[in-house]
């Protein structure tokens, strides 16, 4: 058992919130862009739902000042404090350096975004790689006639975008945003999009119509559902710890899958187990483990409740780790803890723990609820109407 040195995720400084000088207009033009640039990075079928959301008819932005909250102290903690409640895995906390800032921030039930004055994306770009995981590609640059700016795309989240970037406002001020958008959201409340935009849009995705825009949802639930029967570490961890504390889900599910087993106990800890693994995509089934487990256990000493909807983040110490000769050890051992030198409190449970587990959890529980049946409804509305017309529809009368 490896254990890692406390590295506790700190909270804002004292002090009563500061007003920001943020440029409405500058932060209006960032929340669509990192929303509609997440959805574009979807795979072209789940795009079409997304799609379709702006179809019932689109509203103009709205002053993006309005339902933000002021923070200071090290942004990046703050970020990953708040980042697991929208799906998105921390893949470690270990040796990241502290950003101090001032901030605004909206904390949605499925979006999070926040926007502060200067250039902090140098800062963020790195922080953010090794945090939550490498970029999609390069970071992009603006288009020539546009304003400066810079945008990247992060970590392996399944069903979750996360993004940074940096821009000049039209009076050449520097301002740096950040986003976490779960697909979900995309998909229910994108915002406003002409009928040109929504045009372009429409030709790019026409030739998925015909495709089920959640078959690697399913094939991903299947897999799951053929391994917790007949894999020895998901049972492992649901017989320690109670089915009904016990996550499984395969991220990412295509090149590289890695399984997942997430754990939540004591009312403080939370545990994943991950191994690497091989899917039959064919039949939708794991067919083989190709390396060793992992296992990682992280403490929550702390809660917090922030925004007007009152997201819950938590503040990290530290975290251990064991393979898998450990981890057999402890399940040998029907989970004492002092097989394998983890200092597990069990009767201290943490003020706020389960609201915490249940943000992090829901986007994995009722993802079929919340996001695959309007996914479905929206893809079948599509599909009639591409069918009805066999033409590039008149974007003038869409806007009528």
């Amino acid at each position: 058992m490896k254990d890692w040195p406390a590295n506790k995720i700190t909270g804002a400084n004292a002090g009563g919130p500061r007003q920001l000088p943020i440029r409405t207009r500058w932060a209006a033009r960032v929340a669509q862009s990192c929303r509609w640039a997440a959805m574009l990075r979807l795979p072209p079928s789940l795009l079409i739902a997304s799609l379709l959301a702006a179809l019932p008819g689109c509203t103009g932005g709205a002053d993006t000042r309005r339902g933000y909250d002021s923070e200071s102290g090290d942004l990046g903690a703050f970020i990953l404090r708040m980042a697991p409640q929208y799906g998105v895995r921390i893949l470690t906390t270990n040796g990241l350096p502290a950003i101090p800032a001032k901030w605004r921030f909206k904390a949605d039930s499925n979006e999070f975004s926040l926007v502060l004055a200067g250039d902090y994306f140098p800062q963020l770009h790195p922080f953010l790689s090794r945090a939550v995981g490498p970029p999609f590609g390069s970071p992009t640059t603006n288009s020539p006639g546009e304003l400066p700016g810079i945008t990247a795309y992060y970590g392996t989240n399944f069903g979750v975008t996360m993004s940074c970037g940096s821009g000049k406002d039209d009076d050449g001020k520097q301002y740096t945003s950040f986003a976490i958008v779960n697909y979900g959201a995309a998909s229910a409340g994108a915002g406003a999009l002409s009928a040109t935009q929504f045009w372009q849009l429409f030709r790019e995705v026409v030739s998925e119509l015909e495709k089920n825009p959640l078959k690697e949802f399913e094939c991903h639930d299947e897999a799951v559902e053929h391994a917790v029967d007949t894999l020895t570490f998901p049972k492992e961890v649901e017989t320690l710890f109670g089915a009904t504390n016990v996550d499984h889900f395969i991220r990412p599910f295509t090149g590289a899958a890695v399984w997942n087993s997430a754990a939540y106990f004591a009312g403080r800890y939370t545990l994943e187990l991950r191994v690497p693994i091989a899917i039959d995509y064919e039949h939708c089934r794991v067919k083989d483990v190709l390396g060793s487990v992992e296992v990682e256990i992280r403490e929550v000493i702390k809660v917090d409740f922030y925004g007007r909807s009152g997201a819950p983040g938590a503040t990290l110490k530290g975290y251990w780790r064991l393979n898998e000769n450990e981890w057999r050890s402890l399940v040998k051992n029907g989970g004492n803890w002092s097989v394998v030198n983890v200092p597990i409190v069990s009767n201290a449970p943490v003020k706020g723990f389960d609201a915490y587990a249940n943000s992090v959890r829901d986007p994995i529980r009722y993802r079929k609820e919340n996001f695959d049946r309007p996914v479905r409804e929206a893809w079948e509305a599509l599909r009639k109407r591409g069918t009805k017309t066999n033409t590039t529809p008149d974007p003038e009368k869409q806007n009528r």
